[in-house]
């Protein structure tokens, strides 16, 4: 089984929560010797008190994630398969082997080993029914896509808070529920924009592109997926993906001026030395 985490945000009737899992054991679940789920959920209403800054918190909490996931994985053979935050707790779960875990041993070590209270709770679920709760539905997987998106424009240096045009790209399987839904989309303020042509996929042969100007923030792009998934559920079409151009700040400008002109010292060098030899 290889890692493959996903992020997104589902939001229920009473709260808003940030799921974090690893789909990489989609294709394998259920485990047959793993069938006990485990959950550690941390309170972070005293956490946030103990915390100048959220920077320290996160710092302090990633430091228990990992101590927590390689303690359960090393005793119970446990398998981390993600954790869900909301406002005031964040829930770790595992699936640990059947009959394995040792309540009174895991609260020994919490003692040592972590300083701010705990709640922990095993339960058999030998079909991981709450792993396929955790598992993103056809929106959520877009959100997933939408996070590993802005993750790669943030470490190339884009400055994701400049607003910049961002194009959307839709298929239809008629003609006519496009031409329908381009008025729709003009009225919530989307350009048409008609010299960019979409290529049309098998079954859903009538392309759109659209655009708006927009940071690309992920609560901004959330925001728009979800209201264009929305929209063209009411028609045979599909949401295809968003792009946008880069944004640099003027520091990675600077820095990333500095390294093409480092990689253009380096590759006359190798030429320089290639032609003396």
């Amino acid at each position: 089984m290889a890692d493959d985490w996903g992020f997104y945000e589902r939001r229920t009737e009473s709260e808003q929560m940030r799921v974090l899992v690893n789909i990489g054991y989609k294709g394998e679940a259920p485990l047959p010797e793993h069938g006990d789920l485990l959950s550690v959920t941390v309170n972070l209403y005293m956490i946030l008190r103990n915390n100048r800054t959220k920077q320290a918190l996160v710092s302090q909490l990633e430091r228990f994630e990992a101590k927590l996931e390689g303690w359960l994985s090393e005793t119970f053979s446990a398998l981390y398969i993600g954790r869900i935050n909301t406002v005031n707790r964040l829930e770790f779960y595992f699936y640990c082997k059947t009959d394995l875990f040792d309540s009174h041993r895991f609260r020994k070590w919490m003692e040592g080993s972590w300083s701010f209270r705990v709640t922990e709770y095993v339960k058999a679920d030998p079909e991981w029914s709450f792993y396929r709760y955790m598992l993103p539905d056809q929106l959520e997987e877009l959100y997933v896509h939408n996070a590993h998106m802005i993750y790669a424009l943030i470490h190339k240096g884009d400055d994701i808070k400049q607003p910049r045009n961002v194009y959307h790209w839709l298929l239809f399987r008629k003609a006519e529920d496009r031409q329908e839904m381009e008025q729709s989309l003009q009225n919530l303020g989307y350009l048409i924009e008609r010299e960019k042509e979409g290529e049309p996929d098998t079954g859903y042969p009538y392309p759109l592109v659209i655009s708006r100007y927009d940071n690309v923030l992920l609560d901004t792009v959330n925001a728009r997926v979800r209201e264009l998934y929305r929209l063209i559920s009411h028609y045979d079409a599909r949401y295809d993906g968003w792009g946008s151009s880069m944004k640099l700040s003027s520091t990675n400008r600077v820095k990333l001026g500095y390294r093409k002109l480092k990689d253009a010292i380096g590759l006359s060098l190798k030429r320089i030395r290639s032609c003396r030899r």
